[in-house]
């Protein structure tokens, strides 16, 4: 879009071609008209237009002052000084070159003082053909010039005005889409930080639910021995119970030695309850942690619940054998009935312990069954990874997609709005009308963004100066003069603050000759960025104040009736 308005800029200051003369003099012809090649097409390409004429009344000094400029599709217009009502032997040289160095002529013209425009055909005195290239030399006078542009209308310009149309249509569209990928790719990134989440907090789940799986394990394991050292003491009992049986007549040491077995036996018991606590503790605590695994998870609480049973049923009958054995104890004067009751009392805690195993069994299975289910959960989130990781790969394709429309939508649209701006500064250089080196603060980036004024005349890169780095080099033709006021514009390497443009703004106010006040639509920022035109000539800083919107002129350059002010700043 900058390029464009560029291109615009151009079109409505550089062709409009201005000529000055020495004399002052305030009333200018138009010429109107439209140019054509001599096979009929219109014309594109260069015409320089030299004023070849005396600089003052009895100076005796010619003075040969000429402009160039681009003309597109034959379209001309330019407010020119007469040349019949000036010095005898003045007249206009113009030169012709189109783009493609093809067609090349010469014409003289005399210029009348009209009120109406006159065409070509009014003012051109000669025309001469040629081939190659033509041009004439372009240089400065010490006098006073006037002279003034009217800049050509878009409606002039084919198909000008049906290519910016579709150009904005296109822009919205693309803006459209853009702000509505950027809200979908919005949501599709929170959702995929939402699935993340989710799957880290799974993995934590499970990883906690495999150091859960590998405590029951070591406590099945450390139950497992403990029903097996509960066996070896059983066993230990018989024989005990055996040694009692023979030696029941003895009383005494045989009842002391059953005392002390019994009590072991008794060690041992609390001992299985508090393991069997302990893996209560630990069950219930894996019922937690896999809670919301579905219908095995629901089995193992269930399991778990049973198993609880069994202990407490093993706690009972540990109880009944206490009983049985202080029964026992208190029996012992008696021999024969205290024996057949501590037999009995036995076989229970074997039916009892028969039930634990039964229950130990029952648990290996849960456990399985949760193993099962966790490898089950493990397949599952490999499947969850790989979704996640073609997601990933949607994603990446996606971004990519996204940043190559980026970079089209900011082609299409202010691509400058961020750059680095250097407005109306003054090349540093001898203006003494001999030096031809002036240099800038800084390298033009690009090369092509540099605009340099020259008294508020436009010059062109390559044809009145050459640029290299920030060296400035004029032809030797268009040395500037003591008198002269260089002003540059450019834009230079690196990222600014955003911002915008406005282009061809009339600014609002009365041009009546005694109006010096006059508003623009917003407030220049920086204030140096406003190029103020008059007539297709720059405004120099001190014809005019700015104050946030505002401009004033000073009384001396009051904009006269018929005069154009144009506008062109960032904000």
């Amino acid at each position: 879009m900058v390029k464009f308005r560029q291109l615009l800029t151009t079109i409505s200051i550089v062709t409009t071609l201005v000529v000055s003369c020495a004399f002052a003099q305030t009333n200018l012809t138009q010429i109107l008209d439209s140019i054509t090649n001599p096979d009929g097409s219109s014309f594109n390409g260069t015409v320089v237009i030299t004023w070849n004429g005396y600089s003052g009344s009895g100076s005796g000094t010619v003075s040969r002052l000429s402009t160039s400029a681009r003309v597109y599709n034959g379209a001309l217009s330019v407010l020119l000084v007469p040349t019949t009502t000036a010095s005898p032997g003045t007249y206009y040289q113009v030169v012709y070159t189109s783009s493609n160095g093809v067609a090349s002529w010469t014409e003289t013209w005399q210029v009348p003082p009209s009120t109406t425009a006159l065409a070509l055909a009014a003012v051109r005195q000669t025309s001469t053909e040629g081939t190659g290239t033509g041009g004439g030399t372009t240089g400065g006078g010490t006098g006073s010039t006037q002279y003034a542009t009217l800049p050509i209308a878009i409606s002039q310009v084919t198909s000008l005005a049906s290519s910016l149309s579709t150009i904005n249509t296109t822009l919205g569209t693309v803006q459209s889409n853009a702000t509505a990928l950027g809200t979908t790719l919005s949501g599709l990134n929170t959702t995929v930080s939402g699935l993340n989440t989710s799957v880290t907090g799974q993995g934590t789940t499970l990883s906690n639910l495999s150091g859960t799986v590998a405590g029951l394990n070591t406590t099945v394991s450390g139950l497992n021995s403990t029903v097996t050292g509960l066996s070896t003491t059983l066993t230990g009992q018989t024989s005990t119970l055996n040694t009692l049986n023979s030696t029941v007549t003895g009383q005494g040491t045989t009842l002391t030695n059953l005392s002390n077995t019994v009590a072991g036996l008794n060690t041992t018991v609390t001992g299985l309850s508090t393991t069997l606590t302990g893996q209560t503790s630990t069950l219930n605590a894996l019922n937690s942690t896999v809670t919301g695994q579905g219908t095995t998870l629901t089995n193992l609480s269930n399991t778990v619940a049973g198993l609880n049973t069994t202990v407490t049923n093993q706690a009972a009958s540990i109880s009944s054998l206490n009983s049985t054995v202080g029964s026992l104890t208190s029996s012992l004067s008696t021999q024969g009935t205290s024996l057949t009751a501590l037999t009995s009392s036995v076989g229970a805690l074997t039916t009892t312990v028969t039930g634990q195993g039964s229950s130990i069994s029952s648990l290996t299975s849960s456990v399985s069954s949760l193993g099962t289910t966790v490898s089950g959960n493990t397949t599952t989130l490999n499947t969850v990874s790989n979704t996640v990781g073609g997601l990933s790969s949607n994603v990446t394709s996606l971004t990519n997609l996204v940043n190559g429309l980026n970079a089209t939508v900011n082609t299409l649209s202010a691509a400058g709005s961020t750059a680095v701006f250097v407005d109306a500064e003054s090349p540093a250089g001898a203006l003494n009308g001999a030096n031809l080196a002036f240099s800038l603060a800084n390298t033009p980036a690009p090369a092509s963004s540099l605009t340099l004024f020259r008294n508020g005349l436009s010059l062109t890169q390559g044809a009145d100066y050459t640029l290299a780095g920030t060296a400035i080099t004029f032809k030797s033709t268009t040395v500037p003069q003591t008198s002269d006021i260089l002003t540059a514009y450019y834009r230079m390497a690196g990222t600014g603050s955003p911002t915008n443009f406005t282009d061809g703004e009339i600014p609002a106010g009365t041009v009546n000759g005694t109006n010096v006040s006059f508003t623009l639509g917003s407030s220049p920022n920086p204030a140096a960025s406003l190029r103020l035109y008059r007539n297709g000539m720059l405004v120099a800083g001190s014809e005019y104040t700015l104050s946030g919107s505002s401009i004033t002129f000073v009384a001396a350059r009051t904009p006269q009736t018929g005069d154009s002010l144009t506008a062109y700043y960032r904000h």
